[in-house]
C-alpha cells in the first residue's frame, strides 16, 4: 500500500510521488475517481427571431444661416489679416514701407494723394476697406458653400472662391473705384496672398459647426 506524502529516493533526487495524478493520493487526500460528473452548464438563452438593430447613426445637424454668415465673416477677417503680413514681408523685402500696401488701398477714399502720405490716415482707410472687402467676401462664399459635405470639394472649393473674388476686385470693384490700385498692385505677391485667403476660407465649415453649437446651448 502507498502511504501519504511517500518519497522514493532514486541517487541523490527524491521524487514526491504524492503529486502523480495516477496515484489514488494526492496532496494527501484521497482521489475521488468515483465521483459522479459535474452538471452541465446551462444552454444559451438564444431568443427566435431577426437580430436587434444596430444604433442609430447621430449626424451633426447643419448649421443655420447666422452661424454660417458669422464663420464666413471671421475667416474672411482673418484671411484678411493674414494678407496683410504677407503684403507687409513682401514689401520689406522690395526695401519699402512694410504699410506700403495699405495706403494703396486707401486710395479707395483719398485717391492719388496716398503717394504723398505716410503711415496714417490713409493706412488706416486702407485696412479699414481691405478688411470690409474680404469679410464680405468670406460671409457670401459661406452661405452659398452650405450644401458642399465633403472636406476635399470644399477645399477646391474655396481656393476657387478666392480667385474668383480676386478677379471681381481687380477688373471690377478697383477699376470702378481706385483705377491705380489695379494697375501697380504686385501681381506675384497678390496671386499668393490671394491663395492664403482661400486657405482661410476652407475653415468655415468647422467654425460654422462650433458657432451653432454655442448658438443652440
Amino acid at each position: 500500500m502507498v502511504k501519504k506524502h511517500e518519497c522514493v529516493s532514486i541517487g541523490l533526487f527524491p521524487i514526491d510521488f504524492s503529486m502523480d495524478p495516477e496515484l489514488p493520493y494526492r496532496d494527501g487526500e484521497r482521489a475521488a475517481h468515483n465521483d459522479p460528473p459535474g452538471e452541465p452548464p446551462p444552454p444559451l438563452d438564444i431568443q427566435d427571431g431577426p437580430p436587434p438593430s444596430p444604433p442609430p447613426v447621430y449626424f451633426a445637424p447643419r448649421p443655420g444661416a447666422v452661424p454660417r454668415l458669422l464663420a464666413g465673416l471671421e475667416s474672411g477677417i482673418l484671411g484678411a489679416a493674414v494678407m496683410i503680413g504677407w503684403f507687409a514681408v513682401d514689401s520689406l523685402i522690395e526695401s519699402q514701407y512694410w504699410w506700403a500696401m495699405l495706403n494703396l488701398w486707401g486710395a479707395s477714399v483719398y485717391h492719388n494723394r496716398v503717394f504723398s502720405m505716410g503711415f496714417g490716415v490713409a493706412t488706416l482707410a486702407g485696412a479699414s476697406t481691405h478688411f470690409f472687402l474680404h469679410g464680405v467676401g468670406g460671409a457670401l462664399w459661406s452661405l452659398l458653400a452650405a450644401k458642399i459635405a465633403n472636406y476635399w470639394l470644399h477645399l477646391f472649393c474655396s481656393f476657387a472662391a478666392a480667385a474668383a473674388w480676386y478677379w471681381l476686385l481687380m477688373y471690377a470693384f478697383w477699376p470702378a473705384v481706385a483705377p491705380i490700385v489695379s494697375r501697380i498692385s504686385p501681381l506675384p505677391a497678390t496671386l499668393l496672398a490671394y491663395f492664403l485667403f482661400g486657405a482661410a476660407l476652407s475653415r468655415n465649415p468647422r467654425r460654422a459647426r462650433q458657432l451653432s453649437a454655442i448658438w443652440q446651448t
